[in-house]
C-alpha cells in the first residue's frame, strides 16, 4: 500500500541525470568538509558531514544510490557552502546562506514526514520550513550570545559597542526573513510544477497514524486547576477591572498627548475585546481564565508604558514570557485545528513541543526586527519610537524570556487549548460545507 497523498516525495528522484548531478554535489560537500577540518572550521566540518547524511539517507532507505534529492534543491545548499569555505566576503549579504539553511529545513521536513508519524502536504512543510529557517537564526545568535556570556566566549560579544552588535544581528534577522520568504516561493513553485508533471516515480510504504490519548483532553490538570484557585466569576471580574485600567491608560494618553501611552492602550483594549468578538462572530467561547491569561499579558505591556521598562530591570522581561505564551498558545490552537480538520496533515504531540518552540522562536525574531525597525526610522524622522532596543543584551533577554513562555505552554498549556482547537475545527468544517 503507498501512500498517494504524499506530495512531499516529489523532493526525490529516481533518474540517471538526477543521480549523476545529486551524487556530483554530495562531493563536492564532502570535499568542501575535508577543506574546512584542515581549515580548522570544525563547526563547519561537521555542519557538511551531517547535511550529507541527511541528503543520502532516502537512498540509504529504499537501498538505492539513485534515489537522491532534486539537484536544483541541492545546488542551492550548495553554493553558500562553497561562498563560505573559498572566500568569506562571497556574498553581499546573508541570504544566499539562509536559503541554504531552508533548504536544509525542507530536506529534514519530508523526512521526518518520511520516516515518523507526523504528515505534512507541501504546504504546511513550507510554512513550517520558513518558522524554521528563522527560528534556527534567532537560536544560532542566542546560543552565541550565551556562550559569551557563561563562559567568556567571544563569538558574538568580541568588544564592539552592544549597539553595534546587535544593529548586525538585526540584519542577519532581517536576510534570515527575506530569505525564508524567496525559499517559500521558491519551495512552492517546485512542487507545483512536480506534481503537474504526474506521480512521482519514488514512493514510501503507507503507514497508518498513532492515535495519540493526549489529544483527548479539553480541561487542565486538576493540579493547574488548583493553582489558579479562583471562581470564574472572579475571573471575569479582573478582566473587567484590567480592561477599565486600560480605559484610564487612554485617557490619560489623550490628555498628556503621549502618543507611545496612547497607542499602546487602544492596541491592548483591542485585543483584550478579541475573545467577545470570537465569542460574537464565530460562537467561538473562550474559558475565563484564557481570557484573563490574555487581558493580564496585554496589561502589563500597557503598564510598562508609564516608565515601569526603565524603572524595573525585570518588566520587559516578564511581559516578554507572558505574552510569548500567548503567542504560543495561539500558534498551538491554530496548528492543532489544522491537524483535526485536515487529514493530509498530523502532529504528534511529541512533535507539537517542537513546533511550539520553533514558532515562538521565529516569532520572537520578527518582533524585534519590528522593534528594530520602528526605532531606526523614529531616529530618522526625529520622534520617540514607540518600540525601543538597548543593545544586543536587552535583544537576546527578551528571546530568553520568550522561550520560558512557550516552555511553559509547551509543558502543560496544550491540554488547556485543545478544546478550542476542536472549536475552531469545527468552523473550519462548516465554512467548508458551506462553500460546497
Amino acid at each position: 500500500m503507498m501512500n498517494k497523498r504524499d506530495d512531499l516525495v516529489h523532493i526525490l528522484h529516481d533518474t540517471r541525470l538526477n543521480m549523476v548531478l545529486s551524487w556530483t554535489i554530495v562531493l563536492v560537500l564532502m570535499l568542501l568538509a575535508i577543506v574546512n577540518f584542515f581549515n580548522g572550521r570544525y563547526a563547519w566540518t561537521i555542519l557538511i558531514i551531517s547535511v550529507v547524511i541527511i541528503i543520502i539517507l532516502p537512498g540509504l532507505f529504499f537501498c538505492k544510490p539513485s534515489v537522491m534529492p532534486s539537484w536544483f534543491l541541492l545546488l542551492l545548499v550548495l553554493i553558500p557552502i562553497i561562498g563560505s569555505t573559498t572566500a568569506y566576503h562571497f556574498f553581499l549579504t546573508g541570504i544566499p546562506v539562509y536559503i541554504s539553511v531552508a533548504t536544509i529545513s525542507l530536506l529534514i521536513v519530508a523526512e521526518i514526514n518520511w520516516f515518523t508519524s507526523v504528515r505534512m502536504n507541501p504546504k504546511f512543510a513550507i510554512l513550517l520550513v520558513i518558522i524554521t529557517t528563522l527560528a534556527v537564526t534567532g537560536m544560532w545568535y542566542f546560543l552565541r550570545w550565551m556562550l559569551d556570556i557563561t563562559i567568556g566566549t567571544t563569538f558574538l560579544l568580541d568588544g564592539r559597542p552592544v549597539d553595534v552588535i546587535n544593529a548586525a544581528v538585526m540584519y542577519e534577522f532581517i536576510y534570515a526573513l527575506i530569505a525564508g520568504i524567496i525559499a517559500g516561493i521558491l519551495f512552492g513553485w517546485y512542487f507545483k510544477s512536480m506534481v503537474k508533471k504526474g506521480p512521482s516515480s519514488v514512493m514510501f510504504p503507507d503507514r497508518d497514524m498513532d492515535v495519540y490519548q493526549e489529544y483527548t483532553y479539553s480541561k487542565p490538570p486538576k493540579v493547574i486547576r488548583k493553582l489558579l484557585g479562583l471562581s470564574i466569576q472572579k475571573q471575569k471580574m479582573i478582566t473587567r477591572l484590567l480592561q477599565a485600567c486600560l480605559v484610564i491608560l487612554f485617557i490619560i494618553g489623550v490628555i498628556s498627548r503621549d502618543l507611545h501611552i496612547l497607542l499602546n492602550a487602544v492596541l491592548a483594549l483591542f485585543i483584550t475585546f478579541l475573545p467577545a468578538l470570537m465569542k460574537h462572530r464565530y460562537n467561538l467561547h473562550l474559558d475565563p481564565s484564557l481570557t484573563l491569561w490574555i487581558t493580564l499579558a496585554v496589561f502589563l505591556d500597557a503598564l510598562g508604558t508609564f516608565g515601569l521598562y526603565e524603572a524595573i530591570a525585570r518588566w520587559d522581561h516578564l511581559t516578554h514570557a507572558v505574552s510569548s505564551s500567548i503567542i504560543a498558545a495561539a500558534g498551538y490552537v491554530i496548528v492543532r485545528a489544522i491537524d483535526i480538520y485536515n487529514p493530509e496533515i498530523h502532529i504528534p504531540p511529541r512533535m507539537m513541543f517542537v513546533f511550539i518552540l520553533l514558532f515562538i522562536l521565529s516569532a520572537g525574531v520578527i518582533w524585534e526586527i519590528l522593534e528594530f525597525i520602528t526605532d531606526e526610522l523614529a531616529l530618522m524622522i526625529g520622534i520617540d519610537a514607540v518600540l525601543v532596543q538597548y543593545g544586543i543584551h536587552d535583544t537576546m533577554g527578551d528571546m530568553l524570556f520568550n522561550l520560558i513562555g512557550a516552555i511553559i505552554v509547551a509543558f502543560w498549556g496544550t491540554f488547556y487549548l485543545n478544546d478550542i482547537s476542536y472549536r475552531i475545527a469545527e468552523i473550519f468544517e462548516q465554512r467548508s460545507d458551506n462553500k460546497k
